[in-house]
């Protein structure tokens, strides 16, 4: 893939011993990625808020190897919050795999970004996921869920006023229109290598799901609940760890409504999260599946 079209930012760890990141963003929309082109608001807050989170766990001795830490992406888009997750993994010796999954058009930037930065003590990788496909619920698209244009379906611009960096960073804040080129399809069924993918997955004892600004399409709140649902099943073990930013908040609640008939969640104070990378307007939930 020709990266002089893409843009790039980088992300700094609180910890400067940890190897910043190196995120490719396609602002031009040369790939057609749409929204999963762009780093998002609350993927940032996320991130850094599970630098400092003890979720992710870390190896008390050199004598002893840690039993393997298994994560999963859904919507990951750039990857930047699985990658950050896969760094401080790396970073405290911990060994495991990280998942990053989205729709098939947003897979050559993901990869790209996965080849960019990455981590020889935890598999990483990058796959095709389709909630409609997996969970065989179809989406329930509104008009109003879309604003057309050339490409398609947008989503609202970010505001860069939102998060104040530090003066030592200097990954700026998306202030681009971002579009998403393809629409998720209602259709259930999935190619035979989808279908073998996702049914790999299925089959992972995951110790952390993510799934950061992926809530802002009602329409798919049922397949991504869905996907949920199987990813985690009764008597997991696994943490959801869920991040967004508010846009359409009754709509948002009826999420969240919704799982919390398979799912026990609690928000994520202002005191629990990086003091610097917080607003008022992004949430961060900590959920478990009931028993």
């Amino acid at each position: 893939m020709d990266t002089t079209t893409l843009g790039s930012r980088e992300y700094e760890f609180s910890d400067f011993s940890i190897e910043p990141l190196e995120i490719y963003e396609d602002p031009s929309g040369i790939l057609r990625g749409g929204v999963g082109s762009t780093i998002w608001d609350a993927a940032i807050v996320l991130a850094k808020y599970l630098e400092r989170s003890p979720l992710i766990p870390s190896s008390t001795s050199t004598a002893t190897v840690p039993p393997p830490f298994r994560v999963l992406e859904l919507g990951a888009g750039t990857g930047i919050v699985g990658l950050a997750v896969a760094r401080l993994m790396q970073s405290r010796k911990i060994p495991g795999q990280v998942v990053l999954t989205d729709k098939e058009n947003v897979l050559p930037l993901l990869q790209k970004n996965v080849d960019k930065n990455p981590c020889p003590d935890v598999q990483l990788t990058a796959e095709e996921l389709d909630w409609v496909a997996v969970s065989g619920i179809p989406a329930r698209l509104d008009p109003e869920d879309s604003t057309e244009g050339e490409q398609g379906e947008t989503k609202e611009e970010a505001d860069p006023q939102l998060l104040k960096p530090t003066a030592d960073s200097n990954l700026p804040l998306p202030t681009e229109n971002a579009t998403k080129s393809d629409m998720p399809s209602s259709s259930t069924a999935s190619s035979a290598a989808e279908a073998t993918s996702a049914s790999k997955l299925l089959n992972v004892a995951w110790d952390m799901v993510l799934l950061s600004d992926c809530i802002w399409i009602s329409g798919l709140y049922e397949p991504l609940l869905g996907t949920l649902n199987l990813i985690l099943p009764v008597g997991s073990k696994g943490q959801l760890v869920i991040a967004f930013e508010k846009r359409k908040f009754n709509e948002e609640m009826e999420f969240f409504a919704s799982l919390g008939k398979t799912f026990r969640f609690r928000d994520i104070k202002p005191e629990e999260q990086d003091p610097t990378w917080q607003s008022e307007d992004i949430y961060l939930f900590v959920c478990q599946r009931r028993s």
